[in-house]
């Protein structure tokens, strides 16, 4: 924390309709069960305002309309928001740390080939390889390990974290984060029986990965090339760590794509689409605007847009849950034939 604050300065910062004394010292954040004496805390959901009262969190952040049993306005502070979950981001970027990042300019060890191309206050690290005809925009931070590719670009403050490999010809925009060890830019998992069926041949993949601006992906993820053309994922597209993007697949803006989940070849996804945690999505699979996928489901055909589809194989939210419930109620179906057949 760069600054002290106290209820009355977040109230402003975030627009709050304050609800107790503005001159509390916010010391810390937490979360409502473990939170301190001085610390502000989030009911993001109305089943979290029930713990305030016990919670020694001294200020609470509460969408306006929610009622919070226990408020003791004379020793603690509410701060009413339209939106606790936009409050909380608001809040983070106040309370964050200064990164350590590399000192603006070369490192001594980085290794730039003569036709490469770096912007105006670049940031780049220890053994930085940067290879023929790439471009660093303005501002981008490439810390220690990260080996650049022919002919790529990085945009403007974007930053690549330790390890990150973008492969030839691979596009990154503004403004994006690439953490610890992705790789953009692999060859996709292509390859067809030889004619005599001596072994697998291997297709070469000629296209390249294009990610928009705002893109963050998480560590230890990996966005392959495109066949024939390009792999592309869309503007303000958040990926977690862990994620396979196979050969081809078109991703559209503001997506969010959980942990473990893997996309494969020539997967078309729209804008604002939601996918839990350990999703697959079979090649050459649709996935409209605005669609959700559940934890765990395995997607085996189109999905329209703004439809929610769960298990596996994946369908209907609705219609799953109604197969799951009646699973459930089998065994004690089955139990009671036999007793009318016993009568």
């Amino acid at each position: 924390m760069n600054e002290q604050h106290t209820a009355g300065s977040l109230a402003v910062a975030l627009c709050a309709v304050i609800d107790g004394p503005a001159d509390i010292i916010c010391t810390g954040v937490s979360s409502i069960t473990e939170a301190k004496q001085g610390d502000v805390t989030f009911m993001t959901n109305k089943k979290y305002v029930n713990d305030w009262e016990t919670s020694s969190a001294t200020i609470g952040i509460v969408q306006k309309e929610v009622e919070v049993p226990g408020h003791d306005a004379s020793s603690r502070t509410l701060l009413r928001v339209e939106c606790p979950d936009i409050a909380m981001a608001q809040v983070l970027e106040l309370f964050k740390s200064n990164e350590a990042l590399p000192e603006e300019g070369v490192h001594e060890s980085v290794v730039v080939h003569s036709s490469a191309t770096l912007g105006e206050g670049v940031r780049i690290g220890p053994n930085v390889v940067i290879a023929a005809n790439a471009v660093i925009g303005d501002g981008a931070t490439l810390f220690c390990n990260v080996r650049i590719g022919s002919g790529c670009i990085i945009g403007s403050n974007s930053t690549l974290k330790a390890g990150v490999v973008v492969e030839h010809d691979c596009v990154i925009g503004d403004d994006c984060i690439l953490y610890a060890n992705t790789t953009i830019g692999t060859d996709g998992f292509g390859y067809c029986p030889a004619s005599d069926m001596s072994g697998l041949i291997k297709l070469q993949h000629i296209g390249n990965v294009i990610l928009g601006h705002r893109v963050e992906i998480g560590s230890n993820s990996c966005v392959d090339r495109g066949k024939f053309s390009a792999t592309t994922v869309g503007n303000g597209t958040k990926i977690d760590n862990l994620v396979q993007i196979g050969h081809n697949c078109k991703i559209g803006e503001n997506c969010v794509i959980a942990a473990t989940a893997a996309i494969g070849g020539s997967v078309e996804i729209g804008n604002w689409v939601q996918i839990g945690a350990n999703v697959g999505i079979a090649p050459h699979c649709k996935v409209g605007d605005g669609a959700r996928i559940g934890a765990k489901s395995g997607v085996m055909h189109d999905i329209p847009a703004g439809e929610e589809w769960l298990g596996i194989p994946a369908g209907k939210l609705k219609d799953v849950l109604r197969q799951w419930v009646s699973t459930r109620k089998l065994p004690g179906i089955i139990a009671q034939f036999g007793q009318n057949k016993d009568q």
